[in-house]
């Protein structure tokens, strides 16, 4: 839409920003909130006010009335929903589903998303084909209001520890307290480097697909489609329940097998065998990202469990944006093999580095009761 009414590629990167930005302002507070409030009312409230949002984007389009300005602005509110409910439905899980099969629970949740990444623009494009814009948005509000019905039949939801924690409890001392769980600490800092060094390279899947392999919008459709269902296939295949040891074991070896993927997916010039290396890259994403969430989840403390699921999502967000754009730069300069080889060699030694001292944290801390 905003590519309709403008043909301007910044308007494309405002609007993205527009969303993207207020999202990352608002974690923290969704994050207190989560630890305060049952996280199912969080999400209903949420999915009203997104669907309202919807609704009014439907009804500027369909009045003629929808301008760039008003597009950024609405994104805007979208973000700042979006920031505060990431937390909360993150820690939503925890509470929905027995220890032994939150695993399970995530990586259905995992294939979901996946899946949507492929059904919603397909969806979308069909809509547009058909019929304008204004329908997508109004589908998109109609679906916002489902989930909320959905939500709001949830009962019987384990109380918070902590209804009411104190309302300095911001990001530093959850960053504080941390220092007391190295674990949780270890994860959280392989996430965030990964996400700067191997996660930004699929944000870069156009330049591959035209300069490296030549293959065109077709290519970057393969490419896009390669990694989600290796992202599928991953979350399907280590969804079992494991021990503490086990789940640590996992996180970092599927996360070095993610590094080294990306390694060689970036000097292959054969577009077949990228493609099947993807395919292992977002296998190996998936799985080393559900290990991660499920112990974090876990091994957390209950009433500071939404703010640290806060500070997981930051590091999401923010970690491949920053990675993102100094990858772009890095490319811009040298060149796309040369950039990926060396992130994909970074990623390894970064993940080798934080899992060799996590696996030792393990047995340093094993069989003591409160730690991690």
């Amino acid at each position: 839409m905003t590519w309709q009414l403008t043909e301007s590629e910044a308007w494309l990167g405002i609007v993205a920003s527009a969303e993207l930005f207020p999202s990352i302002l608002t974690a923290m507070w969704g994050g207190a909130m989560a630890d305060r409030h049952p996280t199912p009312r969080i999400m209903y409230w949420g999915q009203i006010v997104s669907a309202l949002i919807s609704l009014a984007l439907a009804m500027a389009y369909f009045a003629d009335v929808l301008t760039p300005w008003a597009i950024v602005a609405l994104m805007v509110g979208l973000g700042a929903v979006s920031g505060v409910l990431l937390p909360a439905r993150l820690a939503m899980a925890r509470y929905l589903a027995p220890p032994e099969l939150l695993p399970a629970a995530l990586a259905v949740n995992s294939t979901g998303f996946n899946l949507s990444r492929f059904v919603g623009p397909a969806l979308a494009a069909g809509l547009l084909a058909l019929g304008s814009a204004g329908l997508v948005f109004a589908l998109a509000a109609a679906g916002f209001m489902a989930l909320a019905f959905a939500l709001h039949r949830i009962r019987d939801v384990p109380p918070q520890q902590a209804p009411h924690p104190a309302t300095t409890d911001g990001m530093l001392t959850i960053l504080r307290d941390l220092r007391a769980t190295p674990l949780i600490l270890g994860i959280l800092l392989l996430q965030f480097a990964q996400g700067i060094l191997i996660r930004p390279a699929s944000e870069l899947f156009p330049a591959y697909a035209e300069v490296a392999f030549d293959a065109g919008a077709v290519g970057l459709g393969l490419l896009n489609a390669a990694l989600g269902v290796g992202a599928i296939l991953g979350a399907l295949a280590f969804s079992k329940s494991r021990d503490t040891a086990q789940a640590l074991r996992q996180i970092v070896t599927t996360g070095a097998v993610f590094a080294l993927s990306l390694l060689v997916f970036s000097v292959t010039g054969l577009f077949w065998l990228a493609l099947a290396i993807l395919v292992v890259h977002g296998a190996a994403m998936s799985a080393s990202n559900i290990a991660a969430l499920a112990y974090v989840q876990l091994e957390a403390p209950q009433d500071r469990l939404g703010r640290i699921l806060a500070l997981y999502t930051l590091i999401f967000r923010v970690g491949p944006a920053v990675g993102a754009f100094v990858f772009g730069i890095t490319a811009e300069v040298s060149s796309l093999a040369l950039t990926g080889f060396f992130f994909g060699l970074a990623g390894f030694g970064a993940t080798v580095g934080i899992g060799t001292k996590l696996l030792k944290e393990r047995t340093v801390y094993a069989g003591r009761p409160g730690s991690y």
